[in-house]
């Protein structure tokens, strides 16, 4: 078991650099199509909302519309994703190394093996079954009232493949990425120690955190206690995330993020 969790993707820089453009292109069509398949979860939660009597949501009557300006947003916003990832946080050597080894045409196993991928998925559902269970707890000795329903298991379904393949882009590919690569710079060193990369791991959680406060908000009371749960709990997902992005790379951090979100919101009813 132990050995499972240790070990890690071969970096191969000069691979990475010689396919990044390829790598570039498929991350980013990878992003966009994520954000537009958060479309249906989106225009459910605002459509809930309005039942609920809240005026000021704005939902627009075509779901093309949306279609549109999600199209337009998310090519921008994963143009610099994408090059703060694989260009100016190069000096990192994270990234998408396994899409560069897709590209190469060389033999994947000879990078990282299925066993790696396999724990990788593991750790991401034994995480969920114990956030599941603390929510179980809470739900005992302090209870949360519910703002608003929440959408269906098929809406969740949907957004676990979004959130796995946009905010991986967006927390480890881009934002982790460059903090690490920020505090090399300042200290001077052309490899991260350990510590610089928990680092960037555990400041891109707390950012992973404060984003899903609004999503929150739609579903409970935002108090210090609710605002506390949404923190810790994305914390503790978000570092194993940055944890898996690390050491097995930007692939497989969004298959263990995607696993994660279906076993805690499919699977699990944590806010029931």
């Amino acid at each position: 078991m132990k050995n499972l969790f240790a070990s890690s993707i071969i970096q191969n820089k000069e691979e990475k650099e010689k396919y990044r453009w390829q790598v570039a292109i498929t991350v980013l069509v990878l992003f966009i199509f994520g954000s537009l398949i958060n479309i249906p979860f989106s225009r459910e939660v605002k459509r809930l909302n309005i039942e609920a009597g809240q005026t000021d949501i704005n939902l627009s009557a075509s779901i093309f519309d949306d279609l549109t300006t999600i199209a337009i947003s998310s090519l921008i916003l994963g143009i610099i994703l994408v090059f703060i990832g694989l260009w100016v946080s190069s000096r990192a050597n994270l990234g998408a190394p396994l899409l560069a080894r897709f590209f190469s045409k060389k033999l994947t196993n000879k990078l990282i093996s299925w066993k790696a991928i396999l724990s990788s998925i593991l750790l991401a559902t034994i995480v969920a079954l114990f956030l599941l269970g603390l929510f179980e707890l809470q739900k005992e000795f302090y209870p949360v009232l519910n703002k608003l329903s929440r959408p269906s298991k098929s809406f969740y379904a949907l957004v676990s493949f979004s959130a796995g393949i946009s905010e991986e882009i967006m927390f480890r590919l881009g934002l982790m990425s460059l903090i690490i690569t920020i505090i090399q710079l300042l200290k001077k060193m052309e490899n991260p120690s350990n510590k610089i990369v928990w680092t960037g791991i555990l400041i891109s959680a707390l950012f992973f955190g404060l984003i899903h406060l609004p999503l929150s908000k739609n579903f409970v009371e935002l108090t210090p206690f609710t605002i506390g749960v949404t923190m810790i709990g994305n914390l503790i997902t978000g570092a194993t995330f940055g944890w898996i992005f690390w050491k097995r790379g930007l692939l497989v951090a969004i298959i263990a993020h995607t696993t994660f979100d279906l076993v805690f919101h499919v699977i699990g009813t944590p806010y029931t």
